[in-house]
C-alpha cells in the first residue's frame, strides 16, 4: 500500500457534496429534469438558493431588472451554467481555506482558466458537451487540494523533489507518494459519484492517451490544462513548461496558428466567472 494509499483510508472527514448539490446533480443528469423541479430543491436550501440569486444578479450576466425567484434563476442561467456553478461554489466551500504549501487562490484560477480554455476548445473543435469539459476542467486539480489537506509533508516533499531535480511535479508526486494528484483527485470524484467521463478526463488530465471512456473530452481537458499553463493564468504548483503531445494535436488537426488563436482568445477571455462563482473570497 502506497502512503497516499494508506493516508487516504484513514481519513475519515473528506467531505462529501451537500444533499442539494447532490440532488441538482442527480436531476440535471435526467433527460426530462424540469425548471421547477430544480427550483423546489434549491428554494429548500436558503444558503444554496442565495448564491444562486447572486450568481444570476451578477454584473457579468448584465441582466438589468432583479433576478428574483430561483426559478427566473433557473431558467436565466440555463442548467450547464447552473451545474458549474454549484460545482464551484461546493468545491470552494468545501475547501477553500489554507493548505499547506499550496497556493490554493492561485490554484483556483488556474482551474478556472483550464475551465475556460476547455469550453473554447468544445466550440472550436464542435463538440456540443462544453459544460461538461468545464466540469472537469474545473475539477482536474482538486488532488493537489487533498494532498495539501490531509497529506501535507507528502505535498512539501514532492515540492522539494520536483525543485531539486528539476522534473514535473506530478513525476514528483508518484516518486513520492505513489500515486500523483489526479489519481487522488479521481478518487473523490468516484467518491461523489459525479459521471464516469469527468472522473477519467482528470484521472487521466496529464495522460490523455490511457482514456477508453471518452478520450475526446480527457484530450481536451489535458489541451486546456496546458492552454492555461502557458497563458500563465493562475498558478498550479508545477513550474514545469507543458508541452503538446504531436499525436493528440494532430489527431483533433489542431494547426500552431489554432493552438495560438485559442491562448489569445483565452487570455483576453473575461474571468469574472471567479466573482460570479460567488467564490470571490478564496482569491482574495
Amino acid at each position: 500500500m502506497t502512503e497516499i494509499e494508506a493516508a487516504l483510508k484513514k481519513i475519515i472527514d473528506v467531505p462529501t457534496l451537500p444533499y442539494t448539490i447532490s440532488q441538482v446533480l442527480y436531476l440535471l443528469d435526467l433527460p426530462d429534469c424540469s425548471v421547477n423541479e430544480l427550483a423546489d430543491v434549491i428554494a429548500a436550501d436558503p444558503p444554496a438558493a442565495a448564491k444562486v440569486l447572486k450568481i444570476a444578479n451578477s454584473p457579468y450576466y448584465g441582466f438589468k431588472q432583479t433576478i428574483g425567484t430561483i426559478n427566473q434563476a433557473v431558467t436565466i442561467l440555463g442548467f450547464g451554467t447552473l451545474k458549474n456553478a454549484l460545482l464551484t461554489m461546493s468545491t470552494f466551500d468545501q475547501f477553500g481555506n489554507k493548505c499547506s504549501g499550496l497556493d490554493l487562490p492561485g490554484l483556483w484560477l488556474h482551474s478556472l482558466a483550464t475551465a475556460a480554455a476547455g469550453r473554447l476548445l468544445a466550440e472550436h473543435l464542435g463538440f456540443t458537451y462544453g459544460d461538461k469539459i468545464y466540469s472537469a476542467g474545473l475539477l482536474h486539480d482538486l488532488g493537489r487540494v487533498i494532498i495539501a489537506k490531509y497529506v501535507p509533508h507528502a505535498m512539501l516533499r514532492a515540492q522539494d523533489l520536483s525543485s531539486s531535480r528539476r522534473i514535473p511535479l506530478l513525476t514528483a508526486e508518484l516518486h513520492t507518494l505513489g500515486a500523483s494528484h489526479a489519481d487522488v483527485g479521481a478518487w473523490l470524484l468516484n467518491r461523489w459519484k459525479l459521471p464516469t467521463d469527468i472522473i477519467e478526463a482528470v484521472r487521466f488530465h496529464h495522460q490523455p492517451l490511457r482514456a477508453t471512456e471518452n478520450f475526446d473530452m480527457t484530450a481536451m481537458v489535458y489541451l486546456a490544462n496546458i492552454l492555461a499553463h502557458q497563458s500563465r493564468l493562475g498558478n498550479s504548483g508545477d513550474k514545469d513548461n507543458l508541452t503538446v503531445d504531436a499525436r493528440v494535436s494532430s489527431y483533433f488537426k489542431l494547426s500552431e496558428e489554432d493552438w495560438f488563436g485559442l491562448r489569445n482568445k483565452l487570455a483576453a477571455k473575461n474571468l469574472d466567472i471567479i466573482t460570479t462563482s460567488g467564490v470571490s473570497s478564496v482569491a482574495a
